[in-house]
């Protein structure tokens, strides 16, 4: 009798075991999936990568990130499309900032960037750096103006997440402060491949150096995987 309660207890006490074994091996996580599926209205602020007029004098009939072939195929429209495959209901706005990598110094962005706060995002996608010029650059003058951008677009909007992207074409010196003050992912390697440039399908030398479509779909891609950052 003794012996048989003896290997009852001993058999309860490793069922016990196994399940608090089993419970500590399965903890609930937060997935990327579910934080992506969580937002629902995306500003993606860029330059002509991210959208651009046509322009005939460079042979750009686009109006949509240059050099991609189709709307569809830019890395913003990629981006849209993953975001609604998640949140139908997601709302995902562009536009082209460029002005203020070329006139930082004194480009009155609280004027012309009302529009950014009134649509109170819960996520920027910050894709610039290819327009700010590295020769003669004030590194301090640039990290300060940058900074001032960061908190006006934070303003009235503090759980407002921000992605920066880094520059496509490589710009070190901006792609080093946009990652010391903004959750960060560079895209400089995609230059490097030929493939992701659109050399050949344009005459325009500066149009040929933006992203094929390979390079947009790279570009979606690395700031989709970026998300798992914020």
């Amino acid at each position: 009798m003794k012996k048989l309660t003896l290997i009852t207890s001993i058999a309860i006490l490793v069922l016990v075991s196994c399940k608090k074994e089993q419970q500590i091996s399965s903890p609930p996580i937060i997935t990327k999936l579910t934080i992506n599926a969580s937002i629902s209205n995306v500003l993606i602020l860029g330059n002509s990568i991210t959208f651009s007029p046509a322009d005939s004098k460079v042979g750009w009939l686009g109006n949509w990130g240059m050099a991609a072939s189709a709307p569809e195929l830019d890395y913003v429209h990629l981006l849209t499309a993953k975001f609604k495959s998640l949140n139908p209901k997601c709302m995902v706005t562009a536009r082209n900032i460029s002005r203020f990598e070329r006139e930082y110094k004194t480009y009155n962005y609280h004027k012309d960037y009302k529009e950014f706060q009134d649509l109170h995002p819960d996520l920027i996608i910050l894709r610039i750096g290819e327009n700010v010029e590295q020769i003669g650059l004030n590194k301090s003058e640039f990290e300060g103006k940058y900074v001032q951008l960061l908190t006006f677009l934070k303003q009235n909007n503090a759980n407002v997440k921000i992605l920066a992207a880094g520059s496509f074409w490589g710009n070190d010196p901006v792609d080093k402060i946009m990652n010391e003050h903004s959750k960060f992912v560079p895209l400089k390697n995609l230059s490097y491949d030929q493939t992701y440039k659109a050399k050949g399908l344009f005459d325009n030398y500066g149009v040929s150096e933006h992203p094929s479509d390979s390079g947009m779909k790279a570009i979606a891609e690395i700031i989709w995987n970026g998300l798992d950052k914020l």
